[in-house]
């Protein structure tokens, strides 16, 4: 307990002397100190914790550092260990460190990476690998250039700089502004890469058996790995396996021979009647790769209104394509808005890699067949091939309305023979805190993702989120806070969500402070 309390007090200098609060973590620059933190409890899977977090940052001219140094404390007064116990842990207590933006010539970001996108959101779509934080922290970054000639420039991604699983490139260029060629001059064409080399990364395999932790009985023993009846002895070397107090014939289990041989011959009545758990092994086909190219072409551009046209096309690599085409963006006074028309073919999905990606990578899979418990993993991937082909409309719309109201809503509607995964919606609204005493946000947000249809009386799916937010001010730098967020996972692949263990719940309340 000595090193936290010890890593608060070098803290303290800062609380004292931060002169400005950053109020978006990573986008500002010239030059500002600012400290923010937090007291309250936070709730991960079935644990209540208590929390002090404290989140000092810094920004002097492009550059910008971000830590997030999160004690959790359980009711008997304990850190939480799993958070500090390896060199990994201290490493990922840094929040961001970036140079510039993404429009600059040179930029770079490490750290959290709340919402990335690709192109125009064929292969990445909002993606964040911070969905399961402050739970799994994930050091990740990007990296990018952008030259003055032709246009050229590129950008490298990756959601974990250690692991380096889940990855992206891009390639962009102005391949006519070298002709002075009016108009097209200004054409972008891009082409895009994204990867994930290991789908089953979400789950830990500590002894490399290929049986992931989560189902693997014995996580330190790669000899081992199921426990059928749940008395701390492997199926392998049990000798009564389903637990009945009673001797298992060594025809269905061969390790009651090694200890007794001959004992199937000595007309003994034993067990047949055996039905171990069986654990699916993840083998080696885990990556996938998603290929794009991509335009787009302003067409007006002024102070009051903006126009561009632009088009991607995608294709998953042993499996279908789609494009958009065409696609157009604008902006008009406190509107900012968006309309494609697209077009996929089956096996095809498009923002495959979005915000709810890390965790709908894979998830358990646990199968009852004829009495015996069956666990596997299931990746995002195998629902390809149920994908059929379909074509649509996608559009969204922004507005700022009078600086009292935040309005983001998408909608997708695609259409096609038996398509179940042509619907998608998100949507999130926020009130100006000016409107209301002493509030000093309010915002609530969700999305539902390729579903055969939109439900609002039945929002819970495997592909949807809610979450919302709210704080209250106790004075000009303190704050009462609420959030909550909450996501789903079908685990026995019945399209419904039914039950706690389906529904994964976030809350976190307490009480901010910015300095």
């Amino acid at each position: 307990m000595k090193k936290y309390a010890l890593l608060v007090l070098i803290l303290l200098p800062l609380i004292l002397f931060a002169q400005t609060a950053i109020e978006e973590s990573g986008d500002a620059e010239g030059t500002s100190y600012g400290i923010g933190g937090m007291v309250g409890s936070v709730t991960i899977g079935d644990n209540t914790y208590s929390q002090i977090r404290l989140m000092p940052e810094i920004v002097i001219w492009k550059f910008g550092f971000g830590l997030d140094i999160d004690l959790l404390i359980d009711s008997e007064g304990k850190v939480r260990k799993e958070d500090w116990d390896e060199a990994r842990d201290i490493i990922n207590k840094i929040y961001y460190i970036r140079f510039a933006q993404r429009r600059d010539p040179f930029y770079f970001k490490v750290g959290s990476i709340p919402d990335y996108t690709l192109g125009h959101g064929l292969i990445f779509d909002g993606y964040s690998n911070m969905l399961r934080y402050p739970e799994f922290r994930n050091i990740g970054g990007y990296v990018g250039v952008n030259t003055p000639y032709a246009g050229l420039g590129f950008e490298a991604f990756t959601h974990n700089v250690e692991k380096n699983e889940i990855l992206a490139g891009r390639v962009h260029a102005k391949p006519l502004s070298l002709l002075s060629i009016p108009f097209f001059e200004k054409l972008i064409v891009g082409v895009n890469v994204g990867v994930d080399r290991n789908q089953f990364g979400k789950y830990e395999d500590k002894d490399g058996d290929d049986i992931p932790d989560v189902y693997d009985a014995f996580v330190d023993n790669a000899a081992s790995w199921l426990d059928t009846d749940g008395d701390g002895v492997a199926d392998d070397i049990d000798i009564d396996i389903d637990g009945d107090n009673a001797l298992d014939d060594p025809t269905v289990n061969p390790f009651v021979e090694v200890q007794y041989p001959g004992i199937g011959n000595a007309g003994l009545t034993l067990d047949t009647d055996i039905v171990p758990d069986l654990a699916v092994p993840l083998g080696s086909d885990r990556e996938i790769y998603i290929y794009s190219a991509d335009y787009e072409l302003p067409l007006i551009e002024s102070r009051v209104f903006s126009l561009s046209h632009y088009a991607e096309y995608a294709m998953i690599r042993n499996y279908g394509s789609g494009f958009i085409f065409p696609g157009f963006g604008a902006k008009l006074f406190i509107f900012d808005a968006n309309l494609e028309f697209r077009s996929f073919g089956d096996e095809f999905l498009p923002g495959y890699f979005d915000k709810l990606y890390d965790e709908q990578r894979s998830n358990v899979l646990y199968t009852d067949i004829n009495g015996q418990q069956v666990y596997s993993l299931i990746a995002k991937e195998e629902i390809l091939s149920s994908v059929k082909a379909s074509m649509g409309w996608y559009g969204s719309v922004k507005a700022n309305i009078a600086n009292m109201i935040f309005l983001k809503i998408a909608y997708q509607d695609m259409y096609g023979e038996d398509v179940v995964t042509g619907k998608s919606i998100w949507g999130t609204l926020g009130v100006d805190p000016k409107i209301i005493p002493n509030l000093k946000e309010a915002s609530v947000s969700y999305s539902q993702t390729n579903v055969e249809y939109i439900a609002l009386n039945k929002l819970r799916s495997p592909s949807a989120e809610v979450s919302g937010r709210m704080a209250y001010g106790l004075s000009s730098n303190t704050f009462l806070v609420g959030k909550y967020t909450e996501r789903y996972i079908d685990l026995d692949a019945n399209g419904k969500i039914q039950g706690t263990d389906e529904t994964v719940k976030s809350m976190t309340f307490g009480v901010e402070f910015k300095f």
